[in-house]
């Protein structure tokens, strides 16, 4: 009897000792609207829109297992490749398990080995170390970096396959008639065509002005676009408390009322057509000191996202097509988008030793709406992919589409160092967000930090001048 029970006892002892090692071992579980308008803060919403150029800044990406498919019989001859993946955009894991199941529905027998990488100067280092190891990755991401578009230039004309003569076979043509002939256009680089081009939700196009239909009229008759009329017709709103709000404060946000659009840390004047330095030129001045005073009175409320149109705001600045929450407004284009030059989203390698597949699934991917709007949008959505891009098909090739100046290193830094530091800073001196509450604080001592911080910018004149030249030989050839 002694022994059946030590027995049972050893027995109970091992199933828990079991139990604790699978546990042990198994993977764990990875790791307001405006309530206050007083002339000194504003609560904006939960989320902050950055100004800068997201490729811009050098990022990392999350890791993310890939969930192998087991719905096709591969065996071990079956090809394998490398598919490098950045934040933007980003495929996860549940995407990567889908575009492997789609591939192998659709013939395409092969695996692919997601790996995830940072970007800017890591990315760089990485990716020579593997093609040292003679293992450079199949499709691979080509972007972001430090300088964005012009060090994405840069590494893709000399890392990334161009695309053309892939574009004119049967798949290819495929692949080409699922974007729009402006979207090629935006990642044609000195006549080629290396990447496919890239399709984000959070993506924004036009700015826009929400006007109160209470002062509809009043808009359409006397806003010249300028932030000074906007004031006057605001003045004279019927409200009882007349405000203008706004998403975010920065270029983007604040260029438009002056004309000028924002690209690759450079401004264009949309009148003259030419590039010019608008930072320490008196009109930029003068428009900082309009907005700080309406915010120290508390008419203009930065930081604010749409639930500030349920006070009956006289009119709201956002990049955003509001639905529902605009009714009893009327949406104006304040800056239209113009179709500049962008990296795209994926090419294939040019040292690749599988570039004749890679294209294959690459083609395949891109002209399929739901794997290319999964990978795009986040989740498949053939609605939305459709919709945006019979919106696409509005806008019109203009002589900013394509084009990028060639300049030094040094120049291109001082460009960065210029736009980062004097633009973008700008916004911040005037009004700055607490990362925790959310508010937004505003400086009451702008006009003296702004003209103390004004007279050290620096002139870089000369690489404006620079760069209006070659826009001028630009546009002899590329008459759209």
């Amino acid at each position: 009897m002694k022994k059946i029970t030590w027995f049972c006892i050893s027995l109970m002892l091992i199933c828990l000792m079991l139990t604790a090692c699978r546990e042990n071992s198994a993977p764990s579980e990875s790791d307001v609207s405006v309530a206050s308008l007083s002339s000194t803060e504003a609560v904006p919403s939960g989320s902050e829109i950055s100004e800068v150029d997201s490729s811009l800044s050098e990022i990392s990406s999350g890791k993310a297992e890939t969930e192998k498919d087991t719905t096709s019989n591969l065996t071990s001859d079956t090809p394998h490749l490398v598919w490098a993946v950045g934040l933007s955009p980003y495929i996860d894991a549940k995407a990567r398990a889908e575009i492997i199941s789609f591939l192998h529905k659709n013939g395409i027998d092969c695996e692919i080995d997601f790996v995830d990488v940072e970007g800017g100067e890591t990315y760089r280092t990485w990716y020579e170390q593997q093609k040292q190891n003679g293992t450079p990755p199949d499709i691979m991401a080509v972007a972001p970096w430090q300088y964005g578009i012009y060090d994405a230039v840069d590494f893709i004309t000399a890392e990334v396959l161009p695309l053309d003569d892939y574009l004119k076979t049967e798949t290819g043509k495929r692949l080409q008639d699922s974007y729009c002939d402006i979207e090629w256009k935006q990642v044609t680089i000195d006549g080629k065509i290396y990447t496919v081009p890239k399709r984000m939700r959070q993506r924004s196009y036009d700015q826009y002005i929400y006007v109160n239909d209470r002062d509809k009229n009043a808009f359409e008759e006397s806003f010249d676009g300028s932030y000074e009329s906007l004031r006057q017709i605001c003045e004279g709103s019927t409200a009882e408390r007349p405000i203008i709000g706004s998403d975010s404060l920065g270029s983007a946000r604040l260029c438009p009322f002056l004309g000028f659009i924002c690209r690759n840390s450079l401004f264009y004047d949309t009148a003259s057509k030419t590039f010019d330095d608008l930072c320490g030129e008196d009109r930029l001045k003068d428009l900082l000191l309009d907005v700080h005073s309406d915010m120290m009175t508390g008419r203009f409320v930065s930081w604010a996202s749409s639930d500030i149109l349920a006070d009956d705001v006289f009119a709201y600045i956002t990049d955003k097509q509001l639905n529902g929450s605009a009714a009893g407004y009327t949406r104006y284009v304040l800056s239209p988008y113009v179709f500049t030059i962008d990296s795209g989203a994926f090419g294939v390698c040019a040292f690749s030793s599988k570039q004749e597949l890679a294209l294959q699934v690459l083609g395949a991917c891109f002209s399929d709406p739901e794997i290319a709007s999964l990978i795009g949008y986040g989740e498949v959505s053939v609605e939305e992919w459709d919709k945006e891009t019979e919106m696409i098909k509005t806008y019109t090739p203009d002589i900013l589409t394509g084009f990028l100046p060639e300049l030094s290193k040094e120049e291109i830094e001082k460009l960065n160092r210029k736009y980062l530091k004097d633009v973008e800073t700008s916004g911040k001196m005037i009004t700055s967000k607490d990362p925790i509450s959310g508010i937004g604080f505003v400086n009451p001592n702008f006009p003296e930090v702004w003209e103390n911080y004004s007279a050290d910018m620096e002139d870089i004149s000369e690489i404006y001048d620079k760069i209006n030249q070659q826009l001028k030989e630009w546009t002899k050839n590329h008459d759209y």
